[in-house]
């Protein structure tokens, strides 16, 4: 297992690239071979694959890059960015996907049944769900929406393959099954590519913290200074792996400021000791309105 987040990202994403490059080569030299559309299609697709996985580990180089003049924060944001694109590119594939699937409904085809393509193609799918499940575990260990994002378009080629090989199987006596199935497909993976893009750009924007995480971190405040009447405006800026965290307490307007200034450095501490976080406390007094 890697060993941190960005040896992570960078394993995730360099065997993803050697395994898609890889079955790009076995795919496409068995549709040639055995004169193919449908399998060459495929291993275009994986080819397609081992591009995005590129943005995996391109993103990962970038994101930790150290801060700079520009960059006080950091790139970390470069993980954001690429999540973005890679959620775009699997929105494209699931819309490929419902024309393609479409279109063999309209023309009523199937395909020849040939062993050899059956079997490749199952191990292509094969292959390709065991990726998944690897990206998706390291995806969700490290919160890296990217990983999750490569990890589904992994699934699509793995759905793919499957597709293709089922209608080698079947296609001569349910034409159907194959065009059916790929509908169904394809719109779960608009649905998630959408999904995942949504979830990414919130990130990328700044949100307010869950009301869980809120009372969590108001739980932990209460414990540090009863003198604390409230927390509000609080917000988190997610930079890949750092996070920078503001937040508003109130105390008593006849609070010492040396008073203030240690509660504020003991609730700053006591976060980025539980969190990992960067955090800055804004102190207001009691009765203040201010915002």
């Amino acid at each position: 297992m890697p060993k941190n987040r960005k040896e992570a990202g960078y394993k995730e994403g360099v065997v993803s690239v050697i395994v898609n490059l890889s079955l790009f080569i076995l795919k496409y030299v068995l549709g040639i071979t055995y004169n193919s559309v449908a399998v060459i299609a495929d291993a275009i697709h994986t080819l397609s694959d081992a591009l995005t996985s590129g943005v995996v580990v391109l993103s990962f180089w970038i994101a930790y890059k150290p801060a700079d003049k520009e960059h006080p924060f950091g790139h970390g944001r470069a993980e954001h960015v690429g999540s973005i694109i890679i959620g775009t590119l699997l929105f494209v594939a699931g819309y490929e996907l419902l024309l393609t699937s479409f279109n063999k409904l309209m023309m009523r085809e199937s395909l020849t049944f040939n062993l050899g393509l059956v079997a490749v193609m199952f191990l292509s799918a094969t292959i390709k769900e065991v990726l998944t499940r690897w990206s998706l575990r390291l995806g969700h260990q490290y919160g890296a929406d990217i990983l999750v994002s490569d990890a589904w378009h992994h699934r699509t080629d793995a759905v793919a393959s499957l597709l293709v090989g089922l209608g080698v199987v079947v296609g001569e006596k349910l034409w159907w099954v194959d065009g059916v199935l790929g509908l169904g497909v394809s719109f779960l993976i608009i649905y998630i590519a959408f999904k995942l893009v949504v979830t990414t750009s919130k990130e990328f924007l700044g949100h307010s913290p869950s009301p869980t995480l809120e009372n969590d971190v108001r739980k932990v405040i209460s414990s540090i200074s009863e003198k604390v009447s409230d927390v509000h405006h609080m917000h988190i800026h997610k930079y890949g792996e750092h996070v920078e965290v503001t937040l508003h307490i109130r105390l008593p307007p006849n609070t010492p400021l040396s008073e203030a200034h240690r509660i504020a450095t003991q609730i700053e501490k006591e976060l980025k000791d539980r969190y990992s976080w960067e955090v800055t406390v804004h102190v207001e007094p009691a009765e203040s309105k201010a915002s």
